[in-house]
């Protein structure tokens, strides 16, 4: 297709149709009168389809980046609602675990209150039949003695 700025070289044009159909025309024949008519609003034609498709485009940038614009905030809310999500899953668990913290306290509070009790009344009983011992021990002592 020939640029903007080209014409139809109308000695080459002429010289094709003399060549194909063995008729010679000439530039002031009317025929190159109406090729250069339909040149011209082919031009023009043409002028209106880029024009048209220019703003055709434009418009369709114009809808790309709204588009772009609504797939990012609906992107930003799928990311707020997930991190909700996750937020609240995880203080779920967090209280959960420290509910199982608490109970793993009790176990070993229990488990060392037993041993104590244990040992403290061991302690108690031992030292009781000690002074059991030492009580009869004296008693007999004294009693031998005097």
């Amino acid at each position: 297709m020939a640029n903007e700025n080209e014409s139809i070289d109308i000695q080459r044009l002429i010289g094709d149709v003399a060549g194909q159909h063995r008729f010679l025309l000439r530039p002031e024949d009317p025929a190159i009168a109406l090729v250069t008519m339909n040149e011209l609003i082919l031009k023009h034609s043409l002028e209106a389809v880029h024009k048209q498709i220019r703003a055709t485009i434009t418009e369709f940038h114009a809808s790309l980046k709204k588009a772009e614009e609504r797939a990012g905030s609906m992107l930003a809310e799928q990311v707020k609602e997930s991190a909700a999500q996750i937020r609240e899953s995880l203080h779920g668990e967090i209280h959960i675990a420290g509910l199982k913290a608490r109970e793993y306290v009790h176990m070993v509070n229990e488990a060392h209150r037993r041993s104590s009790l244990i040992r403290w009344g061991s302690a108690g009983i031992a030292g009781g039949v000690l002074l059991m011992g030492a009580g009869m021990w004296l008693e007999s002592f004294v009693k031998w003695r005097f």
